[in-house]
């Protein structure tokens, strides 16, 4: 079953365009942990059994851990298996918003280069996206998971919470923050500029923002 893991692990770098060429089909194999059986759903590929790593976690106790804002996998054998939580099971809170944001922060502080281009598969409105736009979608996808997007034209203040991309015109195509915090005059943000840099605690005020052609909000709290 190990060389099975470490197989797909060497598939999903250079190799991976060998992927469409391969077969998998159902084990017919039993597995067993501590002498237990347990039952995988489990691929044969060449002749080697491929299981979900969180499903070997759960079974032999160890944490797996998917972090969206890097696109990593993170195993902690000292650590016991937790069931995976999603913004969609939960239901997303601008605390919980918040707290996300200010993890990305110390992984991604002001004046560091975040992975651009960033390709979203939430289906969001910068999906491809580079400079600010691929900023903001990280962070979104890393908040909200796979919740879907929605667009306000010209929202009210009252509408724009933690997490909410805020979009207006300039004299480029336009520029994207993210809404960190928001107070009676203004929002904090944190945005991205051309040269591909995280930058922090930027603020927008209201006035000036309610006066910008293309002034959009985009969310993804559910109504």
């Amino acid at each position: 079953m190990g060389i099975g893991i470490l197989a797909g692990l060497a598939l999903s770098g250079p190799a991976s365009a060998a992927v469409q060429q391969l077969t998998a089909t159902p084990t017919t194999q039993t597995f067993y942990v501590d002498g237990q059986q347990v039952q995988f759903e489990a691929y044969s590929i060449h002749n080697n059994n491929f299981v979900k790593l969180r499903d070997i976690g759960q079974a032999v106790d160890f944490s797996v851990t998917y972090d969206t804002a890097t696109n990593s996998v993170h195993i902690d054998s000292a650590q016991p298996y937790q069931e995976e939580t999603s913004a969609t099971a939960l239901g997303p809170t601008e605390e919980s918003v918040q707290a996300v944001l200010a993890q990305l922060k110390q992984t991604y502080p002001t004046g560091t280069v975040y992975p651009t281009p960033y390709r979203s598969t939430s289906g969001g409105p910068y999906h491809r996206g580079t400079h600010c736009s691929g900023w903001a979608t990280l962070c979104s996808d890393a908040a909200f998971g796979d919740l879907p997007w929605r667009r306000v034209d010209n929202p009210s203040w009252e509408q724009i919470r933690s997490g909410d991309l805020i979009r207006y015109d300039n004299s480029g195509n336009g520029h994207v923050v993210v809404v960190i915090s928001k107070t009676d005059e203004y929002i904090k943000v944190t945005e991205s500029g051309l040269n591909n840099h995280a930058r922090w605690g930027g603020q927008y005020f209201k006035w000036w923002l309610e006066e910008r052609s293309g002034y959009t909000l985009y969310t993804r709290y559910p109504e």
